[in-house]
């Protein structure tokens, strides 16, 4: 193992070892959560970017040597191509024979269908590794990964998914439909606004929120499928609230997508795409009356969940 990480910080550079590094560690830990072998999570997390010492040229290069089928997007950014020509480097280069460590190195970037435990530490290492500081929900992942791999996978590949289409960055195109399978694996599809809702009543509930109401507006709005309106007494409860309810939900594999007038907490407004959590102090709960400017929706109380 010493002579791996000899090699890989003499073809790295200082920051992509330490990368290198903290993937190594993350492997090791969440191998021991999971049962994996430890050695084998320790070796696919040393060599994972093995070929990024490579040039765009030479990824190509290698690629077509070994006929690894080359897509338009690839073409045009070769980078993409550095976890399957990095298990080929494993093998030739650093003598690695293991088929399950191959397989988690060639599909670590993107992933694969029926991916194995080793391949989804190594694809959420790669994410959370403690060198990672700019992604969303990390600390949230983090202890995830401990715990449900295959729902920090799904979160992981939609986190990823969003910043692209976002950023008008070209997608590969089996993207959505391995997020259609891991998040199949959290049945996402099951009607999850009501589990959600369920959850956000517990949230509220747990931290006393005041005089509950949920609407269900699937019939007059497409914005939603439910409203939550809930009440606090001062600034820090209604904070409080907020951050139950994004942390209650976020545990489920629920995220918000925004969140609005947290620091004022006069109206903290947490959009989760399906459902939308208001929490007011009294006076703004009365001016803005959502109740009544959504009265054509379904209302509904906690007990109907």
């Amino acid at each position: 193992m010493s002579d791996i990480r000899r090699l890989m910080e003499e073809c790295l550079s200082k920051h992509r070892y330490q990368h290198v590094l903290g993937v190594e560690q993350t492997c090791v830990e969440m191998a021991k959560c999971h049962g994996v072998d430890v050695k084998k999570a320790s070796i696919a997390g040393l060599l994972h970017d093995c070929a990024k010492c490579l040039t765009p040229d030479e990824l190509l290069s290698v690629a077509r040597e070994h006929g690894i089928e080359i897509l338009p997007i690839e073409e045009k950014n070769p980078y993409l191509l550095h976890d399957r020509v990095g298990a080929i480097l494993a093998k030739e280069r650093y003598g690695i024979e293991d088929r399950e460590i191959l397989e988690a190195i060639a599909c670590h970037t993107v992933g694969r269908e029926n991916m194995t435990l080793l391949d989804k530490i190594l694809y959420v290492a790669d994410y959370i590794e403690p060198g990672r500081d700019k992604a969303p929900n990390l600390d949230m992942l983090r202890e995830l990964a401990r715990n449900d791999l295959d729902q920090c996978v799904a979160l992981i590949m939609n986190q990823i998914y969003e910043y692209l289409k976002s950023s008008g960055a070209e997608i590969l195109p089996d993207t959505e439909k391995l997020i259609e399978i891991y998040s199949g694996n959290r049945s996402y599809k099951m009607d999850h606004s009501k589990e959600m809702v369920k959850l956000a009543i517990e949230a509220l509930e747990e931290k006393k929120a005041e005089d509950i109401s949920i609407i269900d507006i699937r019939e007059v709005s497409v914005m939603a499928d439910y409203f939550l309106i809930a009440g606090g007494t001062n600034r820090t409860q209604i904070q409080t609230l907020c951050d139950n309810v994004q942390e209650k939900l976020g545990r489920a594999g629920y995220l918000a997508k925004q969140t609005e007038g947290y620091d004022t907490a006069n109206w903290i407004l947490i959009d989760f795409g399906d459902i939308i959590v208001h929490i007011f102090d009294k006076e703004n709960r009365l001016l803005y009356d959502l109740e009544r400017i959504w009265r054509d929706g379904k209302h509904m109380e906690p007990s109907d969940f």
